[in-house]
């Protein structure tokens, strides 16, 4: 279960050299993820998750490394991953493409043996402009709050 924040930018060769900001997006997820262990430091996450916002609703297909910096015990870990979100409503695909596929970074610790919390930050990694001289890409902060089936 997670909440964020993100919003996107608008920029080309069209727009005479500026950039344009749209108004953050808050949106709520749920979805269920599967932790694989690599190592005592170290496992890969990945899943399927469900966001939505009063705008529009996405599917999310992430993977993430996981580092703990002290061994599991510790609880702190830091994360890094690769994300493919693809939009469920209607798009006008004229202007832009209905996926993304992001890059990310966060820190987290775990609560306990089956929870954990965490905080991130993702960027749009690829064009979602479907318009020549345009570029369109998003980014933004996360919260989350994970619970482990064990």
């Amino acid at each position: 279960m997670g909440y964020g924040s993100s919003k996107a930018s608008i920029s080309g060769s069209e727009m005479g050299g500026l950039s344009l900001s749209t108004a953050n997006v808050s949106s709520f997820s749920v979805g269920v993820y599967n932790n694989s262990v690599l190592s005592q430091a170290t496992s890969i996450e990945y899943g399927i998750s469900f966001g939505f916002s009063d705008e529009s609703e996405a599917l999310g297909i992430p993977i993430i490394l996981k580092f703990y910096t002290g061994g599991e015990t510790s609880g702190f870990h830091i994360t890094g991953g690769v994300g493919i979100g693809m939009a469920l409503g209607d798009v006008d695909t004229d202007v832009v493409k209905k996926t993304s596929f992001s890059g990310g970074l966060g820190l987290g610790f775990d609560l306990g043996s089956n929870a954990s919390a965490r905080v991130s930050y993702s960027t749009q990694l690829n064009n979602s402009s479907n318009i020549d001289g345009y570029t369109i890409k998003g980014s933004g902060f996360g919260i989350g709050l994970l619970y482990w089936f064990k």
